[in-house]
């Protein structure tokens, strides 16, 4: 085939977790998780903190406390690029990972470093409001420049592409978003936002399929760090299930099999 996967038995570049809550981290909370890093520094040794700028137009509320500047945690690989990497800003965190394996150890591993921070930003007072899934898949052309052909690697059947789609070139682009409202989670609604991007440049011509699933909670969750706990799980552990279904509508089956889609957990 000869759209290559990126990895040996996957095409997963990046993967990312989100937790999100009603409103931003206050400097204090985001000092309290800099103050702790030694829960995890043996994870993500390297702390990096982002400097802000902040531009006020009027009459400053004599209240009004200075945003606070985000913390980033990282780990890296032997060439220096980034492996895994934790943030706290705004009103979220996010865990990124950029060396995937398999979903329950990958999984496990984000789930223990969002665990041991929201522990420490928890408040009854901000509520959380959505949790969100990232899939970052690659493929690569390996076969003859002139014989570039996007049927060999998307799904023609699935009823997802225009059929008057057909690039002329090997970069295009292909977006696609909408909420879904699942039956059994009335108080639920999932973002679905797909972007196709390929490319050919001296970096090589690649197909990037950039898929993110966001569970909005339309009715206030209270925060306690069991609740969260649970409800954090279970959303992700959907949401990656969603993401296979979704993965496996856009490419075809040569394809899925060439990153056992239908055999990975």
């Amino acid at each position: 085939m000869p759209f290559k996967p990126i990895g040996e038995r996957h095409a997963i570049q990046e993967v990312v977790f989100i937790v999100g809550f009603a409103r931003n981290f206050t400097p204090v909370e985001v000092e309290r998780v800099v103050a702790n890093h030694t829960l995890w520094k043996s994870d993500l040794p390297k702390l990096e903190r982002m400097n802000l700028f902040q531009i006020a137009i009027g009459d400053v509320p004599p209240d009004h406390a200075p945003a606070p500047r985000p913390a980033v945690f990282k780990s890296f690989k032997r060439d220096g690029s980034v492996d895994w990497q934790l943030q706290v800003r705004d009103s979220w965190l996010a865990v990124n990972c950029l060396s995937y394996s398999r979903w329950d150890a990958v999984s496990h591993q984000a789930k223990s470093l969002l665990e041991k921070v929201l522990g420490l930003v928890i408040d009854e007072n901000n509520p959380l409001t959505h949790v969100s899934l990232q899939y970052i898949d690659t493929f690569v052309w390996d076969g003859d420049a002139q014989e570039y052909d996007i049927d060999l690697l998307v799904n023609r059947s699935s009823g997802f592409y225009a059929d008057g789609f057909r690039p002329a070139s090997k970069s295009w682009h292909y977006h696609q978003g909408e909420f879904e409202f699942p039956v059994a989670e009335p108080t639920h609604r999932i973002l679905k936002r797909i972007h196709l991007d390929a490319t050919d440049d001296e970096a090589g011509t690649k197909v990037k399929i950039d898929t993110v699933l966001r569970t909005d909670f339309m009715n206030n969750v209270t925060p306690t760090i069991e609740g969260v706990r649970g409800l954090v799980d279970r959303t992700l552990e959907g949401l990656h299930i969603k993401n296979k279904t979704i993965l496996a509508t856009l490419i075809n089956k040569d394809a899925q099999d060439n990153i056992s889609l239908n055999k990975e957990t």
